[in-house]
């Protein structure tokens, strides 16, 4: 810890224990005698709302403004708007209430922004927080493929997380990137049956809170790790802690370590709900396997490649972005609903879905597909970036990335 270093801890959101292990490095900076810049994945455009609460008495009151922007009331939530979030953000007030030099800094791009342009958005707004305190330690809470500080994602060599873009606007003394790694426990994500507790069967972490950082175990885009043990869920900061308190208990009494269980806490209009494996698949189901190519009318119409079995999917988008997921269709709407829910991707997407609509034009097969937690689109527009034209290509051979 000095003066003017930058640490990137990458996340799963939705944990009580990454922003409690924020807090922790934050009141040790702050004994070392350290001003402290604290940056959240959260939008930039709440910053005034988050100095006015950081300068409060913290009174429920006080509370109630900090929470009363839409990020924190939407009905789609993702884990990062959370009750440990909040916990983070009181912890760093009573921090400075009690003397130190402590800000939060909200560096998340606004709604719509996905991919490379919402990453090198991000790393501008944080870079601009690091400049306006040179002397501050600088803690950064993100998803884990947001702070890498080499480029390149998966197979494409050429994208540029948001630690990246930062590490080349900055010119701090110390910069270090840290991925997580946590035991079997749970988050608060989003699956194809809504929001909720799901149960994660751990990511190779010990048991006690530690930083590694050594050549042989150096994970990709990072400097190292940090350890945070088990995990446990974070409900959204828009339920009372009164009812937060029962999904945790609920989840409790059905059974907590029994693989893959999730509570169905869904918002107004969810992604659709898996249906039961053992349902044969139906008539449209069965027109959707096997291999298709085709393109979209986002980046220059960019191409993709898809394999699609049973229920399963595999994706490319050349060069170098790929998910693996589980489809959902449902042809009683007009148009028809087709959801991809996103089990593994070399992106910040995974446990999101991607709720799309489709057609049929004689063989092709047309789909909008909007950034992953963006609304489902009403119509096809087939100008429109979202909006992909595949058609049947047997033989064809994806060469996935490894999953990070």
């Amino acid at each position: 810890m000095k003066p003017g270093s930058v640490l990137l801890l990458g996340e799963i959101h939705g944990t009580m224990e990454s922003p409690a292990f924020v807090l922790d490095v934050a009141c040790h900076a702050a004994r070392a005698g350290l001003a402290v810049v604290v940056g959240l994945e959260l939008y930039a455009g709440d910053q005034a709302r988050a100095d006015t609460f950081l300068a409060s008495p913290g009174t429920d009151e006080d509370r109630t403004v900090l929470l009363a922007s839409n990020q924190w009331q939407r009905s789609y939530q993702d884990g990062r708007n959370s009750h440990a979030m909040v916990d983070l953000i009181e912890g760093l007030r009573q921090l400075r209430a009690r003397g130190s030099a402590v800000r939060v800094a909200m560096f998340d791009a606004p709604g719509g922004q996905g991919g490379q342009q919402r990453d090198r958005d991000m790393g501008r707004n944080l870079a601009a927080a690091v400049e306006a305190s040179p002397g501050a330690m600088t803690i950064v809470l993100t998803g884990n493929n947001h702070s890498r500080i080499t480029p390149g994602v998966g197979r494409n060599s050429e994208y540029e997380p948001m630690g990246y873009v930062l590490a080349g606007e900055i010119s701090a003394d110390h910069l270090v990137a840290l991925n997580v790694t946590y035991g079997r426990g749970s988050a608060w994500i989003c699956t194809p049956g809504g929001c909720g507790v799901t149960e994660l069967s751990g990511r190779f972490g010990q048991n006690a809170w530690s930083i590694e950082i050594e050549e042989a175990t150096r994970p990709a885009g990072h400097s190292g790790w940090y350890h945070i043990g088990s995990i446990t869920a974070s409900p959204p900061a828009r339920m009372s802690a009164a009812e937060a308190a029962r999904v945790m208990a609920q989840l409790r009494s059905e059974g907590a370590g029994n693989g893959d269980r999730s509570m169905d806490l869904s918002p107004p209009s969810p992604p659709l709900a898996r249906p039961d494996p053992s349902r044969p698949l139906s008539e449209t189901e069965l027109k959707l396997q096997g291999a298709w190519q085709g393109w979209d009318f986002n980046q220059r119409f960019r191409t993709w490649a898809f394999w699609i079995e049973g229920r399963s999917f595999r994706a490319e988008a050349g060069p170098g972005e790929w998910y693996v997921g589980q489809i959902v269709i449902d042809t009683d709407q007009d148009p028809a609903w087709i959801d991809f829910a996103i089990e593994d991707c070399n992106c910040s997407f995974i446990g999101s879905a991607s709720t799309g609509i489709f057609e049929w034009d004689g063989d092709s097969l047309v789909i909008s597909a909007p950034t992953p937690d963006d609304p489902r689109p009403q119509r096809i527009v087939e100008s429109a970036g979202e909006t992909m034209r595949l058609v049947p290509a047997d033989g064809i051979d994806l060469l996935l990335g490894e999953p990070q």
